[in-house]
């Protein structure tokens, strides 16, 4: 998925599908620092990417894989992600 802002690249996610379907991975993210200008925050937009994905394959599960630290994954636990410390991955559960 990729997110322009004023024909700016502002984000960029990259996953797919587990092997067995039941679940859509998140395996890369970036974002332009806001550093560089004032830009939206992407991750309403990227929640609701992935939750439209993972509902037309059927999976029941979003999983963003390897946060890179602590503050990360705090981040997107704010976003109703738990994290599953034996895997390394944060995950929410779809209706």
């Amino acid at each position: 998925m990729a997110l322009w802002q004023n024909n700016a690249l502002i984000s960029l996610w990259l996953g797919r599908p587990t092997y067995a379907g039941t679940a859509l991975r998140l395996d890369f993210v970036e974002a332009a620092p806001k550093e560089l200008g004032e830009r939206v925050s992407t991750m309403p937009f990227v929640i609701a990417g992935l939750a439209a994905y993972a509902l037309i394959i059927g999976a029941r599960q979003i999983r963003i894989m390897h946060p890179i630290n602590e503050t990360v994954r705090n981040h997107y636990a704010t976003f109703g992600y738990t994290y599953e410390p034996k895997d390394d991955y944060l995950y929410r559960e779809l209706l």
